[in-house]
């Protein structure tokens, strides 16, 4: 749905947005609710009065409601949900806040609030609301106005199960949402709320479960002839392979594991890993055709967008997120439970408790391995045929040529996204590493240098020309500190990943190359040299090859590649298609 702000709309996107919020909340276990009354608390005042099941009380005074609901959390051991409107109404709850936090009590603080635009001119009732209970909370969020994105539902879904699983533990206490609505609050007409879901006993810990049953667990697995275990960037875990290799046999389930994973350069059983996802799910007929029933998701969000796509788009399949520190990392707010624990944890119980992969499950499985191998054929066809050395090849020739026990450092933008599209098996280890907390492109040079003085071994950073314009201090200090680091950069002269957005298409090029492509015609070996690295340039497979392997006997070298930014742009649209028409033809079979 598009983004409405007209007042036909807004009313209902604000109804929607508190029952979808308050029916999670209660689904995931709060106990009751405490109402107070006022205007902009309408839509959520609304949607707990309807909530069927969900015991609530109205009062008129903010702070005796705020004890009221303070007791009623300490005696039943559950969260509680406190309610006002915006102003100095909510400041009356601090005390029991207060009390809340240092005597562990789960309390679920909704304030309602002005929009953004009233705040700081002087509309009534209106006052800085974000910050009213800093120092006491185990978690604050202030939600956007629901706008009508079609976004708000799943999102207020997920801020209720996170609202829950941070007021309950490890140390439980009070969660403050800070909740703004645009006029009018309510529809014109209501419609019946839908029926919601009985409270979740089970959820009273939080969404977050720990794997106390494992009996359970494995009979909801087994009962998954569609599974899929996704591994996202997390920190390297050495024994996770086994450990994966070992839940994968067991359960017949395929497994995509991001660059960053740690797990794509692994000596895998044959038929583990899913190499060549990113490539097959950009198919709109594969991503269709390869339907989860449930997806199992370790670390944080692929790299891949055309994975976070089908995760999306196949929404009546489960997704559960494992994570020891909750299941929070998740922005497209799909998850229907997390499990509080570690990727090798879940997976050792998961093998211990599993049987053999039924005929469903091995069907399953091989259906993604001919997809895989049909989506990475193709594509390295396409590449063969491509004299001129751009990225892709640039990619392969990385992936291939660094020797076993090497460290590749891969730059954000479009060096992790080639990696993930086009390194194929390998079996030598070798420790990838990415920033992919944040995804920027600054600090790249300095990380690498950083990995390599801490492992001691052959290490790559491979980044783009502007990642390396970010952090030009980083090669001052790789000289000072006498680094062992090799650089490899893809002179595009600027921002190739642009072009793959919007801007490119809709902007006057020149305008496109001003402000976002931002050319700098810089030489880098020049700029390499001055610093006191070696540096070489070289655009060929054979040029490149030999400059890796002298860089890779040590010191300080920068190995230049220059790539046109238009050949390659238009060379990674030609393999996308070149696999997508493959695809094609094997699903249609």
């Amino acid at each position: 749905m598009s983004d409405r702000t007209d007042a036909s709309y807004v009313g209902t996107a604000n109804l929607q947005f508190a029952r979808a919020l308050v029916d999670t909340l209660h689904s995931a276990g709060v106990a009751a609710a405490f109402v107070c009354p006022g205007s902009r608390s309408t839509p959520l005042a609304l949607a707990v009065a309807e909530r069927s099941g969900l015991p609530h009380g109205v009062h008129v005074d903010e702070r005796s409601a705020a004890f009221q609901a303070l007791g009623y959390a300490k005696a039943a051991g559950r969260p509680v949900v406190l309610l006002c409107t915006s102003g100095t109404a909510g400041a009356n709850f601090l005390p029991a806040v207060a009390e809340a936090c240092h005597s562990r009590v789960p309390l679920i603080v909704l304030t309602a609030d002005r929009p953004p635009e009233l705040r700081a001119w002087g509309a009534p009732q209106t006052m800085e609301q974000r910050t009213l209970y800093a120092g006491f909370t185990r978690w604050s969020e202030e939600a956007p106005c629901p706008a009508g994105r079609g976004t708000e539902i799943p999102y207020a879904r997920s801020l209720a199960r996170r609202a829950v699983a941070e007021a309950m533990g490890p140390v439980p206490g009070p969660v403050h949402l800070n909740l703004p609505f645009r006029e009018p609050l309510l529809p014109a007409s209501l419609q019946p709320a839908a029926a919601g879901q009985p409270p979740d006993e089970s959820a009273v810990p939080g969404w977050a479960s720990t794997l106390d049953d494992g009996g359970a667990l494995a009979s909801e697995i087994g009962r998954a002839t569609r599974g899929v275990l996704v591994i996202g960037p997390d920190q390297w875990d050495p024994s996770l392979g086994a450990a994966v290799a070992s839940f994968a046999s067991k359960l017949g389930w395929p497994v995509i594991a991001d660059p960053a994973s740690g797990l794509r350069a692994w000596d895998a059983p044959a038929g583990t890993l899913i190499h060549g996802a990113d490539l097959l799910l950009r198919s709109p007929t594969a991503a269709a055709a390869l339907g989860p029933d449930l997806i199992v998701r370790f670390g944080g969000p692929p790299t891949s967008r055309a994975i976070n796509d089908w995760i999306a788009r196949h929404a009546s399949a489960q997704v559960w997120l494992v994570d020891p520190a909750g299941g929070y990392r998740d922005p497209q707010h799909r998850g229907n439970r997390s499990y509080r624990a570690g990727p090798r944890q879940f997976c050792a119980l998961a093998a211990s408790v599993a049987g053999t992969p039924g005929a469903d499950a091995l069907a399953w499985r091989s259906r993604w391995e001919r997809a895989d191998r049909a989506a990475r054929s193709a594509a390295a066809a396409a590449i063969a045929a491509e004299t001129r050395f751009l990225t892709p090849h640039l990619a392969g020739a990385l992936w291939a040529g660094l020797p076993a026990g090497a460290a590749l450092y891969v730059a954000n933008s479009m060096a992790i996204r080639d990696v993930d599209a086009y390194a194929g098996p390998r079996r030598a280890p070798l420790r990838v590493l990415a920033n992919r907390g944040v995804n920027g492109i600054d600090g790249l040079v300095s990380s690498a240098l950083g990995a390599a003085a801490a492992l001691g071994v052959p290490t790559v950073l491979w980044c783009g020309d502007l990642a390396l314009l970010h952090d030009v201090a980083g090669l001052l200090a790789g000289r000072m500190q006498e680094a062992n680091l090799t650089i490899v950069v893809g002179n595009d002269d600027g921002g190739g990943i642009f072009e793959y957005l919007p801007a490119a298409s809709t902007l006057p090029r020149p305008v496109f190359e001003r402000m976002f492509a931002v050319p700098h015609g810089l030489d880098l070996c020049g700029l390499a040299r001055g610093l006191g690295w070696e540096a070489v340039r070289t655009d060929s497979a054979p040029g490149f090859a030999a400059a890796l392997g002298r860089a890779l006997q040590g010191s300080r070298h920068l190995i230049e590649v220059p790539v046109d930014r238009a050949l390659n742009t238009a060379f990674h649209l030609a393999i996308q298609a070149a696999v997508g028409a493959v695809l094609d033809g094997e699903f249609a079979a």
